[in-house]
């Protein structure tokens, strides 16, 4: 059938509306005429592909990455970058209408940079001694040998791994800075000489300064001097195991933004899914007593190791699960961020941290759906949502990341 397309919705697909229902389309942007072909029919919707394209969006770009059609991951680099700004606002203040009931109708403000070559890490795969992406919504492995999102270190990384990996190896996960970090994994079963095959990999692939070798449930570290990065006048390390922020271009502006919504003079700050500590030890800084929550251990490992480097003594982290912690705790604090993963804090945790009752919250979401379920809760609570700013933390793709203020009335 014959569609014009509407709008973008969070996932990606362009959205039309025809007598038969609502019918997704990938690969799409608002505005576009296309001859679809139905491939999947539900109750209430059915997705489809693009078959012709009658009449092109003025909004199309031909995209730049080599990998758009072939692995997908760029979902949305067929689009103008000034247009998939606009886009991510419409879906966050939709989210908070449609699905929080709430009318947010204070300017959002955005943060944003370079669209190209932006992105400090990445997760591969391997086959056949290559590195890869898995095609969206599949299981399939693309080979790749260069990225767009990626800096031209990870690039420099990907072209010498590909001729330096052992075919073993099941996935990679990398992170850039100065140097780089890389985790790579193995069979459990596999048998190598490891100090071999360390010394061969930090000879091919130029700047790798600290690399990991997991075995199964063993773990072989190897530094051949420390992969950090400095952000805003902090220091951190970088570890691939680690979760730390992916956009270079934004590091500094994304911490001040936190910041900024976070405001100053705390007497006791609570910082949950904390990570390796990027927003914890500036808010200790500003703050008598911070405590961080994060559910992974060597994130917390790193975050004590960055607060040590920082000399910011007035910190301390805890690790595990959030919802469990916050059950058992003792804590009174005047200021609480939360930065959880695209899954969101969860319901349960969201009431707890309103039961705290602190003067201020603040969330930093990678998900404008997770992020309205929950804002629903504080609002609930006694909470205004007082302030917003978008990070596009991912141009070209659908993901969307967003810092919301929550003041108690």
């Amino acid at each position: 059938m014959q569609l014009r397309i509407e709008k973008l919705v969070y996932g990606g697909d362009g959205l039309a509306r025809t007598e038969q229902g609502v019918i997704f389309v990938p690969r799409t942007a608002p505005g576009d005429v296309v001859d679809v072909e139905i491939t999947h029919r539900k109750k209430d919707y059915a997705s489809g592909r693009v078959v012709e394209m009658i009449a092109p969006s003025a909004d199309r770009q031909e995209p730049a990455c080599p990998n758009y059609m072939a692995a997908g991951c760029c979902h949305w680099e067929h689009i103008r970058y000034d247009r998939q700004l606009e886009y991510k606002e419409a879906i966050i203040r939709e989210s908070l209408t449609r699905l929080a009931r709430i009318e947010f109708a204070e300017p959002i403000a955005t943060i944003s940079g370079p669209d190209k070559a932006y992105r400090l890490r990445a997760s591969f795969h391997v086959r056949d001694g290559r590195l890869g992406f898995v095609r969206e919504h599949s299981n399939t492995i693309v080979p790749v040998d260069r990225c767009s999102a990626l800096v031209p270190e990870l690039n420099a990384f990907v072209s010498a791994a590909n001729t330096g990996l052992d075919r073993a190896a099941l996935g990679v996960d990398v992170v850039a800075g100065p140097a780089i970090a890389a985790t790579i994994h193995f069979d459990a079963n596999t048998e190598r000489p490891w100090d071999r095959v360390r010394d061969r990999m930090f000879q091919a692939i130029p700047g790798l300064a600290s690399l990991t070798f997991v075995i199964g449930s063993k773990h072989l570290r190897f530094d051949k001097h420390p992969a950090e990065i400095e952000v805003g006048g902090f220091r951190f390390g970088l570890n691939s195991n680690a979760f730390f922020q992916a956009n270079r271009f934004l590091l500094e502006p994304f911490m001040k933004a936190v910041l900024g919504h976070a405001g100053s003079g705390h007497s006791k700050v609570l910082d949950l899914f904390s990570g390796s500590g990027f927003f914890s030890i500036p808010l200790a800084s500003a703050s008598r007593q911070l405590i961080g929550v994060e559910t992974s251990r060597d994130a917390v490992r790193q975050a004590i190791e960055n607060a040590r480097v920082n000399a910011v003594w007035n910190v301390e982290f805890a690790a595990g699960n959030v919802d469990t912690i916050l059950a058992g705790a003792e804590v009174d604090p005047d200021l609480v961020v939360l930065n959880p993963p695209r899954t969101g804090a969860g319901v349960k945790v969201a009431e707890r941290v309103a039961g705290l009752k602190a003067s201020r919250l603040v969330y930093v979401s990678c998900n404008p759906t997770t992020f309205a379920r929950e804002a629903a809760v504080f609002l609930k609570n006694g909470y205004r949502l007082s302030g917003m700013t978008m990070v596009d933390q991912f141009p070209n793709t659908y993901h969307i990341e967003l810092i919301a203020r929550f003041d108690l009335e």
